[in-house]
């Protein structure tokens, strides 16, 4: 597969509510259902204030593709909250690997003053959306989180995450 472009978007919400309506409305928008993947994940902060991940979902096929690569951007935007996803979702040092290479190319290729955006966005809010497309349209992205009070979207950067992975995990 060659390079598509990756997205790479973190909203905040004032309610785990108005996030849920955003994050349903990436999963039934028609822009998403054809070709390519969706990761997202919907986050509140819990009663300590720390964040908690209230549901994920992906469109990736294979299990552990679609845990690296929403775990790969929640990693880069949410250490904790990135590491414990990854951690329950992989099981093999290859899979390991291939996530840990998800997060480079999103450390190396997204500049780091808009990825300290997206956290101190994620930190900012009482619930907040992660969700990383690959190829789709940046503007379908942003469209499906209008209920966000402030969204940082990076722009389209021509990668081929599956084939990283793939490389990585020692699978090709």
């Amino acid at each position: 597969m060659a390079d598509q472009p990756v997205v790479l978007a973190v909203a905040s919400y004032p309610s785990r509510a108005t996030a849920h309506r955003d994050f349903d409305a990436l999963w039934s928008s028609e822009s998403f259902t054809e070709g390519g993947h969706l990761s997202a994940a919907l986050m509140e902060k819990g009663s300590s204030g720390e964040l908690e991940m209230n549901c994920q979902r992906s469109s990736a096929s294979g299990v552990a593709w679609g845990v690296a690569l929403l775990g790969g951007a929640l990693t880069t935007v949410a250490a904790p909250m990135g590491v414990s996803y990854l951690g329950a979702g992989l099981s093999s040092s290859a899979e390991w690997a291939g996530a840990a290479a998800i997060v480079g190319r999103f450390w190396h290729e997204i500049p780091r003053d808009q990825l300290r955006s997206m956290s101190n966005l994620l930190e900012a809010g009482q619930a907040g959306l992660v969700a990383v497309a690959i190829a789709h349209d940046s503007k379908n992205l942003v469209a499906c989180l209008s209920g966000a009070t402030s969204t940082v979207v990076s722009e389209s950067i021509p990668l081929d995450l599956a084939a990283d992975f793939t490389r990585a995990a020692g699978q090709g």
